[in-house]
């Protein structure tokens, strides 16, 4: 049917939308991430260069034809490709953090999770503990493909044994030093800075993808 007019922009259960009466300019955006908007402060937004000026969002149109030199100049574009998994990556680490932790446990081998994700920023986290889980052979070391065994036995994807391209990205998130390996030092920090991320995220948190008493893997 055609290219949709005036185009399409997704968006999570953090942004909510008011409709005022009688506006013929469509809903507008009153909160993001769960928070109110703030008029002053710029947003990112996820799209194609070429869609700022071709017509597809008549706003961005007329904003950046009134302000081309507010176009991001070229070579200053993230690659969407690096940006999801990117994003994909740090999503199954919390996965895996949230499986390895003390109050998941295991029947008929299988892995329970907390029925409140929110709830998960309050647990004691023991980082040598969590370690273990996922050292398999417990010589202090995370490596990449200790990461790609625990997508598949911990968080219960399926995984391609010869492709790792995941379980490199999510190994580059857990490696909070940067020095190419993931020890009891970077679970030390995510011990530290996890009940700040989950209480910053609870907005998010909020909408389980499966409504159940208990998730099994």
């Amino acid at each position: 049917s055609g290219d949709p007019i005036p185009g399409w922009v997704q968006f999570d259960d953090g942004v909510k939308e008011e409709y005022p009466e009688n506006s013929v300019k469509g809903p507008i955006i009153t909160h993001v991430a769960g928070k109110e908007i703030e008029p002053d402060r710029i947003y990112s937004v996820a799209t194609k260069v070429s869609d700022l000026t071709n017509g597809q969002s008549p706003p961005w149109t007329e904003y950046y034809e009134a302000h081309p030199e507010h176009l991001p100049p070229k070579g200053a574009y993230a690659n969407i490709h690096a940006e999801l998994m990117s994003f994909f990556a740090r999503n199954m680490w919390r996965k895996i953090w949230e499986a390895i932790g003390p109050e998941a446990t295991t029947k008929n081998g299988s892995v329970i999770y907390s029925n409140d994700p929110t709830e998960l920023c309050t647990y004691d986290c023991d980082p040598s503990e969590r370690l273990e889980r996922i050292d398999l052979d417990q010589d202090g070391i995370v490596t990449v493909d200790e990461i790609h065994n625990a997508l598949r036995d911990v968080v219960g994807l399926s995984v391609d044994p010869t492709e790792k391209s995941l379980a490199e990205f999510v190994h580059s998130f857990a490696d909070t030093t940067g020095d190419g390996v993931v020890t009891l030092e970077d679970f030390e920090t995510f011990c530290e800075e996890m009940p700040a991320f989950y209480e910053s995220q609870k907005w998010r948190l909020a909408f389980p993808k499966v409504a159940a008493d208990s998730v099994a893997v």
